[in-house]
């Protein structure tokens, strides 16, 4: 908790380009306004917004532990405007396919699988209990071509690598440490053509994870890396310039 406290006080110190200000890519000023600081004001379909509602009070089991839906949601789970980013990043990349590390309950499934409903989505979950939890739950709310997949992280994401193509977009939140996170980023990359996007959650949440954001953002195919404490975004366009940008969302 200290780490992140202090952590979180140095992001504040470091802001720049409130929105977008400063900014001289068109690509990188859309982004920047229309996405994170949403411009024009788009919101997440109803229904998304009254499940992920819903599953903070439902006291069904979940994982193992005597853990109840609830706690996760609450404790493990992306808050409603993490995910409200995660639609409208869906939303405004419209990628050839999107790659989730990490289901857990669905909840960020929901939300990318609504931001582009005809998208495929291959999300990948080490525990039985949530992924067959996030099944159910795409299930109900009637999703696209969503495709849950349960097992050890690094034999799924091996399975589903050839099968990316190089316009994607990949959500990373599935082992919050150093060398899992770094070579899941690197195996993505390696997939990216001329444009895809990786947001990676957590960041500064340990000082492993801050040690990978950190390694990740310094290799040169990641064009621009957006740190928004909680989260951080890495844009893989070629054309664009090198920048590190951190931002108070």
């Amino acid at each position: 908790m200290l780490w992140r406290i202090f952590k979180y006080t140095g992001h504040l110190f470091h802001l720049r380009h409130r929105k977008g200000h400063g900014i001289h890519s068109p690509y990188l000023f859309e982004f920047l306004s229309r996405v994170i600081f949403n411009s024009e004001g788009v919101e997440c379909p109803p229904m998304v917004r009254q499940e992920h509602r819903a599953l903070k009070k439902d006291l069904t089991p979940a994982g193992g532990e005597g853990r109840s839906v609830r706690f996760f949601v609450r404790h493990s789970s992306v808050s409603e405007k993490h995910a409200a980013l995660l639609h409208r990043i869906a939303r405004w990349f419209h990628p050839e396919m999107m790659v989730e590390l990490g289901t857990g309950l669905g909840i960020s499934t929901l939300y990318l699988a609504t931001g582009s409903p005809d998208t495929p989505l291959h999300s990948i979950e080490g525990n039985t209990e949530r992924a067959s939890f996030a099944a159910q739950l795409v299930s109900r709310c009637m999703l696209g071509p969503v495709s849950i997949h349960w097992g050890d992280m690094d034999e799924k994401l091996a399975d589903i690598l050839p099968l990316i193509p190089g316009r994607f977009l990949a959500y990373v939140d599935g082992n919050h440490h150093y060398e899992p996170t770094v070579s899941y980023v690197k195996s993505l990359m390696e997939r990216a053509g001329e444009e895809a996007v990786i947001i990676l959650d957590d960041i500064h949440w340990s000082k492993g994870m801050n040690r990978a954001w950190k390694e990740v953002i310094s290799w040169p195919e990641t064009r621009v890396s957006i740190d928004l404490f909680h989260m951080g975004i890495l844009l893989l366009r070629k054309d664009l310039q090198h920048e590190q940008l951190k931002i108070k969302f």
